[in-house]
C-alpha cells in the first residue's frame, strides 16, 4: 500500500480519528501534527514552531516523500491551510490531495474571530486563479463555519478538482460521512 502524508486540524493526533482510519485500512502514514494553540507539547517540535518555520517543514515534506504522481495527501482543517500554503509557494503538485473540512482563511465562529497567518495570500490566489494545479477533493460541511463552502468552490473550480458537500454537517463531520468518502477516494490505491 502507498504511504500517505497526513496534517490533522490543530490538536490532532497521526494515531487517532482521521489518522487511525488511514492506518486500519492497512496505508503507511507520515506526516505532522499541530499542537493547539497556547499548549506545548515537548515531544512535538513541529508544533512549537512559527508558521513560516512549519512551512518550510511541509515544503521539504512533500517534496521528499510525495513529490510524485501516486502521492497521497490528505489533510484536516489547519492541516489542509499548510498543504495548500505549501503548494502554493512550491508550485503544481504531482500527486493526490484530499482536503477535509478545509480551514481556507479566516472566519468567525461563535462570535471569535480566527485568522491564520497569511489568510490574505491565500485567498487571494484562490479568488483569482493563481493557486497552482493539484488533483483535489475536497469534502465539507454544509453547515461548516470554519470551512467556507464559497472559498472551497472556487479552489476545486481553479484546480478542477470536485467539491462534496455533506448536508447538514459542520466542521466536525459524522465519522460515518468520512469512512464512507475514504473508501471510493482510497480504493484506486489499495493493493492487494
Amino acid at each position: 500500500m502507498p504511504t500517505i502524508y497526513y496534517i490533522p486540524g490543530r490538536g490532532g493526533r497521526l494515531d487517532q480519528g482521521l489518522g487511525l482510519e488511514l492506518s486500519a485500512r492497512g496505508f503507511d502514514l507520515i506526516g505532522r501534527e499541530i499542537s493547539r494553540r497556547g499548549s506545548a507539547n515537548p515531544n512535538n517540535a513541529f508544533g512549537g514552531l512559527s508558521f513560516e518555520q512549519q512551512l518550510e517543514v511541509v515544503q521539504h515534506d512533500l517534496r521528499t516523500h510525495a513529490w510524485h504522481p501516486d502521492a497521497l495527501v490528505i489533510g484536516h482543517s489547519f492541516g489542509v491551510y499548510l498543504i495548500a500554503h505549501a503548494i502554493l509557494q512550491l508550485g503544481s503538485f504531482p500527486g493526490k490531495c484530499l482536503f477535509v473540512s478545509p480551514v481556507l482563511g479566516a472566519s468567525q465562529t461563535h462570535g471569535l474571530y480566527f485568522k491564520p497567518p497569511k489568510a490574505g495570500t491565500l485567498k487571494q490566489a484562490i479568488t483569482n486563479g493563481s493557486h497552482p494545479q493539484i488533483i483535489l477533493d475536497v469534502l465539507v460541511g454544509s453547515r461548516d463555519e470554519q470551512s467556507s463552502i464559497l472559498l472551497c468552490q472556487k479552489l476545486t473550480e481553479v484546480c478542477q478538482g470536485s467539491l462534496h458537500i455533506a448536508e447538514g454537517q459542520g466542521h466536525r463531520l459524522e465519522p460515518d460521512t468520512v469512512k464512507a468518502f475514504l473508501d471510493g477516494w482510497l480504493a484506486p490505491h489499495k493493493t492487494e
